[in-house]
């Protein structure tokens, strides 16, 4: 019984003299980064300690190279972004360890999120920099810059539908060997007559077909059969 009678009255005791506990045992507090750091498999920032108003908390001083943590683990995995000067965060410390702090979330207030919508999924590095999947689930990718993509192997791609390659410039296609399998429709950039220009020897297994005026600059020999509806300009040996 008078085990139970001092309990209550520490408990009591403590409820009334409210001590900070916060340089024994540390909660979860506001902090903004204030240095970032290229990842160079140890990913960090340093970090200036807030008041729950945002303002810096002058009695806390700056943690340097607190860990931040990445989106999938394993050697060399996982999705990295180095945080931005000024970002907002959540400050964690492990157990409560003074010693052992972490950066445990970012958040986006006075940055602002990128804009999505519902059932979206957006990886944003800049306004206009971006891979997005929509609503339907067709994805988006948006560059004012180049894109590159690297394979060591083979690669596919796959349309159920059609598949459109625009450039406002040149198209090149390079390889040791090109194989078109399918029909060829041939048009100039505005859906008229165009030019084509090669600098190779061709075989056709098939017909031609000119429907125009046909110009060889050159010699021109056939091992079969020639038949002319008509003939202008010299004469025809037989």
């Amino acid at each position: 019984m008078a085990e139970q009678s001092l309990l209550s009255l520490l408990k009591r005791a403590l409820e009334l003299a409210m001590p900070d506990l916060r340089a024994y045992y540390r909660m979860t507090r506001k902090a903004k980064v204030v240095a970032a750091y290229a990842s160079d498999g140890r990913y960090y920032a340093d970090v200036q300690p807030l008041r729950n108003d945002e303002s810096p908390d002058t009695s806390e001083p700056v943690i340097p190279k607190v860990e931040i943590p990445i989106v999938w683990g394993g050697p060399k995995r996982g999705i990295v972004c180095p945080p931005a000067v000024g970002t907002l965060c959540d400050l964690s410390y492990y157990d409560g360890d003074p010693n052992y702090p972490r950066i445990s979330n970012f958040r986006w207030q006075m940055n602002g999120a990128p804009d999505c919508g519902l059932d979206e999924l957006i990886i944003q590095q800049t306004p206009g920099v971006s891979l997005k999947i929509e609503k339907d689930g067709s994805f988006l990718t948006v560059s004012p810059e180049n894109w590159t993509v690297e394979i060591g192997g083979n690669a596919v791609i796959k349309a159920a539908g059609n598949a459109t390659v625009e450039a406002a410039g040149t198209l090149t296609l390079q390889a040791p060997s090109i194989i078109k399998k399918g029909n060829e429709t041939c048009s100039g950039s505005d859906g008229g007559t165009g030019t084509t220009t090669e600098n190779a020897h061709r075989t056709t297994n098939g017909s031609i077909t000119v429907n125009g005026p046909l110009k060889v600059n050159g010699d021109l020999s056939v091992s079969g059969n020639a038949f002319a509806g008509s003939r202008s300009g010299g004469s025809c040996p037989h």
